[in-house]
């Protein structure tokens, strides 16, 4: 058996940068790090069928992340956050406050 030398104070920065990018982006994306895979990783919890994404820097998964959204937006247009609000037209890829509720235009 092997010690290891690691502590998780180690990667108190890491951390910090994961509760970031999780607030950033949540409720669609849920941010962690993985200390043993020295990587911060990102699972989309929309419907579209999106494989886990990866980068060991905070900043290079914040892009990927803002990348997989323009695709999703493209791609999978249903899958856009919409106001609960009967009548309201509002869409958006994250969860957004607004008010008043914007009324889709009559024909």
């Amino acid at each position: 058996m092997s010690a290891v030398a690691w502590n998780v104070s180690v990667d108190s920065a890491q951390y910090a940068d994961a509760e970031w990018l999780h607030a950033r982006h949540c409720p669609l994306w849920y941010v962690m790090w993985a200390p043993g895979a020295r990587r911060f990783f990102a699972f989309y919890q929309g419907d579209a069928d999106l494989a886990p994404l990866s980068d060991p820097s905070p900043q290079g998964l914040d892009n990927r992340i803002r990348h997989a959204q323009m695709v999703i937006a493209r791609t999978h247009p249903a899958s856009y956050w919409r106001c609960p609000v009967a009548g309201c037209g509002w869409t958006s890829i994250n969860r957004t406050i607004h008010t008043p509720c914007p009324r889709p235009s009559q024909p």
